[in-house]
This record gives structure tokens, C-alpha cells and sequence, in this order.
């Protein structure tokens, strides 16, 4: 099945000045914690709306992995951020279900506006499933997942109402992932966002 997302123009549109309104960036940056030398990946990265800021957050001593599984995001991503300027910064063809990351390399990993599209790309929500272990497997123990989509509530952008998630559902996938909830607030006034760690220690 074609991905809708391998489409440049539409990819640019993400860049907008307008998304700042649904997805500021500031409040994830916070719940993603980083800082120096640290290693973040983001998952679904499109045209790199958080790159830049991820950059400067780990500096030139970090690592930031944007993950994108269309081939024009990975295009304009490389466009973008395959510089010396950005030499921090490596453009990656994965998934959220299957990243390509080593295990237990990831500091912070981030799915924004991605969790409704796995939720429902599989119908018994196995790709869901799939993408968290993957994330247990590449975050370091207690590493966050921050998760940012679009809340059931209409809205002049963004998904059908009815792929929507409600952030207490999410809540409930999430723990039953093995993640803890740190914190779901409102990222905006149509989108939630919940922060989780990873187990401190996987079981044996």
C-alpha cells in the first residue's frame, strides 16, 4: 500500500508556521528531557519539524535519529540536515515498528502525530503492539517516549475524527505496553501529549 506521507509537497506543508498552534515545540522539548551528549530518536520524523530543536538540545557531542520510513521524507530530511552543521544528526529508513536502531541506544524517542496511524493501520492492532516493544528494545531503561496526537474533537486539520485517539485509551495501551505514565497534559487545545519510561530493567 502507497504511503500517503511519500509526497513532497505534502511533506512540506508540515513546516508551516501555522502547526506551532497544535504541536508547539517548546513543551516537548521539556518532556523529552534532554540534554548534552544525549541520543534521541524521532520516530515518523517527516519533514523534520523537531530536528532542529532535538539538534541543539544534544549538541554536536548527541546523537538524533530521524526516522522516517518514505523515501521523500528521508530526501528532505537529508536536504535539510546532512550538513557539518548538523553533523549530529543521521536520517534513517525505519519504522516505528522497526527502527534499525541498536538496542538500548536511545535516550528519548518521540512519536508525534503518528500513534493514530498505528493504532489503525493493522485491525487488531498489531503494529501498535509491535512499535512499542520496539521502543522498549532501542529506549535505555527508564529512556522517555514522548507521544503527541490529535484528540477526538473537530478541527479545520488533521486526521477523520473517527482515527482519533482519546489520551486516556492511549494511556491504557501504554501501560499495558510495560511503560509508565510520567505525565498527559494538553499539548495544544486538539492535541494531548503523554510522557512514559521505559522499564528501569528488563525482565529476564
Amino acid at each position: 500500500m502507497k504511503n500517503p506521507w511519500d509526497n513532497r509537497e505534502r511533506l512540506e506543508r508540515l513546516l508551516t508556521p501555522r502547526r506551532e498552534r497544535w504541536f508547539p515545540r517548546a513543551p516537548i522539548l521539556l518532556a523529552l528531557g534532554l540534554g548534552e551528549g544525549m541520543a534521541v530518536a524521532d520516530v515518523g520524523a517527516g519533514a523534520g519539524y523537531l530536528v532542529e530543536e532535538l539538534a541543539l538540545a544534544v549538541g554536536l557531542a548527541g546523537r538524533v535519529w530521524a526516522v522516517d520510513p518514505s523515501p521523500q521524507a528521508r530526501a528532505l530530511l537529508t536536504e535539510r540536515f546532512q550538513d557539518q552543521a548538523h553533523r549530529q544528526v543521521a536520517v534513517c529508513d525505519g519504522s516505528a515498528a522497526a527502527t534499525g536502531l541498536a538496542d538500548r541506544s536511545a535516550d528519548g524517542m518521540v512519536w508525534m502525530a503518528i500513534y493514530h496511524e498505528l493504532l489503525h493501520v493493522a485491525p487488531d492492532g498489531g503494529e501498535l503492539r509491535r512499535s512499542f516493544a520496539e521502543a522498549r528494545r532501542v529506549l535505555k531503561p527508564g529512556g522517555r517516549l514522548v507521544i503527541g496526537d490529535w484528540r477526538p474533537v473537530p478541527t479545520e486539520v488533521g486526521p477523520p475524527i473517527g482515527e482519533r485517539v482519546d489520551p486516556a485509551a492511549a494511556a491504557d495501551h501504554v501501560v499495558a505496553a510495560g511503560f509508565t505514565v510520567v505525565s498527559s497534559t494538553n499539548l495544544s487545545e486538539a492535541v494531548w501529549l503523554l510522557t512514559v519510561t521505559a522499564p528501569e530493567e528488563e525482565p529476564q
